[in-house]
C-alpha cells in the first residue's frame, strides 16, 4: 500500500487510510489540549514543544490523505535521492 491513495483504491485500503487519518486527528487534538493546559500553567516552552509535535502530526495527516501539500511533498522531494541512497537504491 502506498502512503498516498492510487486513483482506484480498494475499499479496505480506503477504510484503513480513513482510520489512520482519524487516529492522527485524535492525536493532534490531544497534543493541542495538552498545549493549552501547559499555557494555563504558564509553561510556555513546553506548550511550544507540544504545538511543534501537533504540527508534525498534521504533516503526517496530509501525507496520509495523498493531497499535495508543499510543506510535506517538497520536503520529501528535496531529500528523495539521499533517502534512497541510504536504502541502497
Amino acid at each position: 500500500m502506498l502512503s498516498h491513495p492510487p486513483p482506484h483504491e480498494a475499499p479496505e485500503a480506503a477504510q484503513l487510510r480513513g482510520n489512520l487519518f482519524t487516529d492522527l486527528d485524535r492525536l493532534a487534538f490531544a497534543l493541542e489540549m495538552e498545549a493549552a493546559s501547559l499555557v494555563e500553567a504558564d509553561r510556555i516552552d513546553d506548550a511550544r514543544q507540544r504545538q511543534s509535535l501537533r504540527l508534525g502530526v498534521r504533516l503526517a495527516q496530509r501525507l496520509v490523505t495523498g493531497i499535495w501539500a508543499d510543506e510535506v511533498n517538497l520536503r520529501m522531494q528535496a531529500w528523495d535521492r539521499e533517502y534512497d541512497s541510504r536504502l541502497g537504491g
